[in-house]
């Protein structure tokens, strides 16, 4: 029936060439697709300027069974009366092939984002260290060597899905969890993870072995009890030592306000007094019916010493991709209170 449809629409087309012109060039689908955005950021706080420059690249190219895909950052921080600072990184890099319907090997440096939590991952062990200030930033990645296996059903388990990973780690290869994680040292880094759709619930189980560092475990899960009402969870823990974890919800009214909200315990760091959080967030989509605009309330408390941080912004989508975000933060710990801009331009 398909290509009847198809020989049908090609013989007209021919028949009303002159009238129609049918580009097929602009239907079909390209092996490669990029993104990014420029933006500017601008600080006030005690009548100084604090001015960062960011702009990302990320470009994907699929070709047979091979997908490519880099995601590249450069920035720019200018504060005055300091030394100027420039930088440039690669997020992403890495080659990744489908040997068969159900198993991908992929090698290079990935942001893998594991975990449910919004403003923590507690689970993401090979991650780095997410920041609730900004919890959607584009993190840099790791270079690991990752064998998947993925499988549908047809039963209350529709999916399930497997990881392996290997992380290297050394002073010049994975820098930053040498220093971080593995003290210096020279490491040789294995996480598996084990991730169902059960009973319309997303679950993850991760262990983490290394060489060197502490082996560690972690679960989360993320459920929708309604359409509009979602709950998540994670646990990590250190074996025989500490444990991390958090619990949250999102909910959407009728109205289009969003609240987000999480606490996050942890005891990971065993030299620093423990830690635990409570992040909120509430946003409302187009209030007095101003079409591509919020407005949205931010508080982050520390439960132990009762510090706060409070913002309040705005935000305005205009139609040449370019966002306008406008916020007041109040009481970050020992800071000042600032006034923080940022233009975006999307592509």
């Amino acid at each position: 029936m398909k290509k009847i449809v198809l020989g049908f629409l090609a013989v007209t087309l021919l028949l009303y060439g002159d009238e129609y012109d049918f580009d097929m060039d602009a239907i079909e689908q390209k092996p490669y697709e990029y993104s990014g955005y420029l933006r500017a950021e601008d600080k006030i706080e005690d009548r100084d300027n604090n001015l960062h420059i960011e702009g990302l690249f990320v470009f994907l190219y699929s070709y047979d069974l091979f997908r490519f895909k880099t995601s590249l950052m450069a920035g720019y921080d200018y504060r005055k009366e300091q030394v100027d600072k420039g930088y440039s990184q690669i997020d992403e890099l890495y080659v990744e092939s489908k040997l068969t319907q159900n198993h991908t090997f992929l090698i290079g440096k990935e942001s893998l984002k594991w975990g449910k939590g919004y403003f923590f991952n507690p689970v993401a062990f090979f991650d780095r260290v997410k920041n609730p200030s900004e919890p959607t930033q584009a993190r840099e990645g790791y270079s690991i060597v990752k064998y998947s296996y993925n499988k549908s059903f047809s039963t209350q388990l529709k999916n399930l899905s497997f990881d392996f990973l290997y992380l290297p780690s050394s002073e010049s290869l994975n820098s930053a969890y040498h220093q971080s994680v593995t003290d210096k040292k020279n490491s040789n880094n294995i996480a598996a993870r084990l991730y169902l759709l059960l009973y319309d619930t997303d679950i993850d189980i991760i262990y983490n072995y290394s060489d060197v560092a502490d082996k560690k475990i972690g679960i989360d899960f993320s459920k929708n009890l309604e359409v509009n009402f979602e709950i998540h969870a994670e646990y990590a823990k250190i074996l025989d030592l500490s444990s991390s974890y958090l619990f949250g919800f999102r909910y959407l009214t009728d109205s289009d306000l969003t609240i987000i909200s999480e606490y996050f315990y942890n005891s990971f760091d065993v030299i620093k007094d423990e830690e635990d959080y409570i992040v909120t967030l509430i946003t409302q989509k187009e209030p007095f019916d101003l079409l591509y605009g919020s407005v949205y309330f931010k508080n982050m408390i520390n439960l132990q010493d009762e510090l706060q941080q409070n913002k309040i912004g705005f935000t305005y989508s205009f139609k040449n991709s370019m966002d306008l975000d406008i916020s007041y933060n109040l009481n970050e710990k020992e800071r000042e209170d600032f006034l923080w801009f940022r233009l975006s331009w999307n592509f």
